[in-house]
């Protein structure tokens, strides 16, 4: 039996007289076709009524059989949507909804039998009378599990959508959508960001506009042409084109594939496009020599490598491309740390600055070398994007990846070949100046041993004759001796004469003038065999000689320059020779660098000298000191010979002593030197002489120079 006041239940749309929604029959009717399950108790949580839907569920026959039963009195029989259920879960809440006066609402989860969840949503609520009392409370349970699929299917779909647009904006190559019209035309409408980029446009100008809109007549004739062979075929295809953007013609490798609907036919069109401007030029550049550049072709036939990680970096998915480069197959990377590629190559900041970036839900991009399976080396151009979830956190990762281990290896070569060249020109510098001061050193020992071999015989015949003339002298000064003997009274025009020439004066100075005139002769034929020594001219190879002979006619040589001058005194040359057999070298090399060293020594002093004495500072305490240069040889194990070349100049500063043997590096004023002094000298005692040369200074505290040579060569 239904109570009066359950009329509230009848449906407001019912187009049917009063006289029938008052009839109980037609309102049991009415709740047994509906699909809900419907019961009402009185306030003593007894049935009072169901309609069938309930009934069935609880395991009854028809709604009559409810009436006056309790909760504990229902069979609930297994295999109903309520029978997988305790009554208490059932009927919780109906003595709160009489006693309280209030409505319940809650929605459950029952799992059948057979495994199969249902979700039902349940709503109580009280019955009033027509005197306003509480006359007990009705109940309606719905299922509502195609609406929770259909929202889980919805929440899914978001999510597909926004992983979807994430790849669709996160790849480098322009993704185009164009929709074809009933009337067979087409009209563009979306594009990634990556078009937005490489054609100028913005989605804006773009979307809704036709390819004649965009492109003009004559270019979007060939598009459209391509837009309808893939429409006729269904199939997918790709085709390189010429295109204006910004007023700039553009090469695109573009890849046309359709989309259908469940009629199968073709209602939209995707275009992938790559700028393939720049190897299209380099081809048409080549086109007459070569019919087909196979790089470029390879270029334009790679595809994209593609990974998907989790937010740990654990590998999910990665596509044949990826395992094609890493010599991995999927089944080896998926579930794998990213560190099973890594190569080492990249260092630990460089990983922590990517995933710093990637984790703030940024794209990041870079260069990554990679190490494959059988231990080779290739570089990716990689872009990862991150997949967030509603709530901003990141899901999972995407990388996105071009081979460009080819171009790398290119950079490498290139560099390598620049390198190489750089140094092939420095040493080509060094060589040519080297020759130059070389052939000027053959010149001037070529000079020197010239001038020395024209000087030496006069000079010879000079100092040979002197013992001669000076023993005439003796002999005509005997003679006058005896004539002033016996002949004490001479004539008086001798005695004038006499007078006149100061014969006395010419007697006691002739033999000191021949003596001084030996002593002159000597000391040029001195000099001429410095001269000799110094110019080597017939040692050009590896020889035994005295290194004490090269460095004293270094210093001979040099002599002008020591010697006292007006603004200075004389640079004292001190000398400390050990006792040592004649080693071999190259002498006059050897020489070439005593030359340049005390050359260096006495234009240091030269510059720091002021009004005749050489300001030091050691330990902050000033003091002054004559110009030195102190020259001291040494034989160690009978193997080497160590020579040291000191001034008690200021010093070098560090900055500059690092750069001393360096090519063209000069202090001195334009003019005064070409930087190549020392620089060869290091390559005469290194490289040819197989030893070392090396510098000690520092401001206030002089500079040495020290010359390590082995006594024997390999020839």
């Amino acid at each position: 039996m239904l109570p009066a006041e359950f009329k509230s239940l009848q449906p407001a749309t019912t187009q049917i007289n009063q006289n029938t929604i008052n009839s109980l029959p037609m309102c049991q009717l009415i709740l047994d076709n509906l699909p809900e399950l419907i019961y009402w108790k009185n306030n003593d949580l007894v049935f009072q009524g169901c309609n069938l839907a309930f009934a069935k569920a609880v395991g009854l026959t028809s709604p009559e059989q409810i009436v006056g039963k309790t909760d504990d009195e229902l069979p609930l029989k297994n295999g109903t949507f309520l029978g997988n259920q305790s009554k208490s879960a059932i009927f919780a809440g109906d003595r709160h909804v009489i006693k309280d006066n209030t409505s319940f609402e809650q929605t459950s989860v029952s799992r059948l039998n057979s495994g199969k969840e249902i979700w039902l949503n349940i709503r109580k609520h009280c019955l009033i009378n027509t005197d306003g009392e509480i006359a007990g409370m009705v109940c309606c349970i719905q299922d509502i599990t195609k609406s929770k699929v259909h929202d889980a299917q919805l929440i899914e779909l978001e999510k597909q959508e926004q992983f979807l647009r994430t790849v669709y904006d996160g790849v480098d190559h322009a993704l185009i959508i164009i929709d074809i019209t009933k009337d067979a035309k087409f009209r563009y409408a979306e594009m990634n960001l990556a078009a937005e980029k490489d054609t100028g446009f913005k989605k804006a100008q773009f979307i809704g506009k036709t390819p004649q809109e965009l492109f003009g007549e004559v270019e979007a004739a060939a598009l459209c042409q391509n837009y309808r062979k893939c429409l006729e075929t269904g199939k997918s295809f790709s085709f390189e084109q010429c295109l204006t953007f910004k007023d700039d013609k553009t090469w695109w490798l573009t890849t046309i594939n359709p989309l259908k609907d469940d009629d199968d036919r073709v209602y939209r069109l995707v275009s992938t496009s790559l700028d393939i401007t720049q190897p299209k030029q380099a081809e048409i550049g080549l086109r007459n020599s070569l019919k087909e550049s196979a790089d470029i072709k390879f270029a334009l036939e790679q595809a994209a490598i593609v990974v998907i990680t989790d937010n740990q970096g654990i590998i999910e998915y990665v596509n044949d491309k990826f395992c094609e480069i890493s010599k991995y197959n999927s089944k080896e990377l998926i579930g794998k740390n990213h560190r099973i590629i890594n190569s080492g190559y990249h260092p630990k900041s460089f990983f922590v600055q990517m995933w710093q970036t990637i984790t703030c839900g940024k794209a990041w991009r870079g260069e990554i070398q990679n190490r494959a399976k059988d231990g080779t080396l290739y570089w990716l151009d990689t872009t990862i994007v991150p997949m967030l979830d509603a709530q901003n956190q990141v899901l999972h990762y995407i990388a996105i990846s071009n081979d460009i281990t080819a171009r790398k290896q290119a950079q490498t070569e290139v560099h390598q070949k620049a390198k190489d060249l750089e140094k092939a020109l420095h040493k080509l510098q060094r060589t040519q100046t080297q020759l130059v001061q070389t052939e000027k050193m053959s010149g001037l020992g070529q000079l020197v041993a010239g001038v020395a071999h024209e000087i030496n015989n006069p000079v010879n015949f000079i100092y040979g004759n002197l013992s001669h003339a000076n023993n005439y002298v003796q002999d005509l000064l005997e003679i006058i001796k005896l004539y002033r003997q016996y002949y004490p009274q001479p004539t008086s025009e001798i005695q004038e004469l006499a007078e006149e020439l100061d014969l006395e004066f010419l007697v006691e100075d002739l033999p000191k003038l021949l003596k001084s005139m030996k002593v002159g002769a000597q000391r040029i034929r001195e000099i001429v065999a410095s001269l000799r020594t110094f110019s080597r001219m017939d040692e050009a190879q590896i020889k035994q000689v005295d290194i004490h002979e090269g460095i004293d006619s270094t210093l001979m040589i040099l002599e002008h320059r020591i010697k006292a001058k007006s603004n200075r005194p004389r640079i004292e040359i001190i000398k400390d020779y050990g006792k040592f057999p004649k080693i071999e070298c190259y002498p006059g090399q050897l020489n070439q660098v005593f030359m340049n060293i005390l050359a260096n020594a006495l234009d240091a002093l030269e510059e720091e000298t002021r009004h005749g004495i050489l300001d030091m500072v050691d330990d902050n305490i000033s003091y002054t000191k004559s110009p030195t240069i102190c020259i001291k040889t040494q034989f160690v194990d009978s193997k080497q010979v160590i020579i040291s070349i000191a001034d008690n100049g200021k010093g070098i500063p560090e900055n500059i002593k690092t750069r001393l043997f360096d090519p063209f590096f000069t202090t001195k004023p334009v003019g005064k030197g070409t930087g190549m002094g020392l620089s060869i000298s290091y390559q005469i005692i290194v490289e040819k002489h197989r030893g070392s040369l090396n510098c000690i200074s520092a401001p206030g505290k002089g500079t040495e120079f020290i010359i390590t040579i082995p006594t024997q060569q390999f020839h």
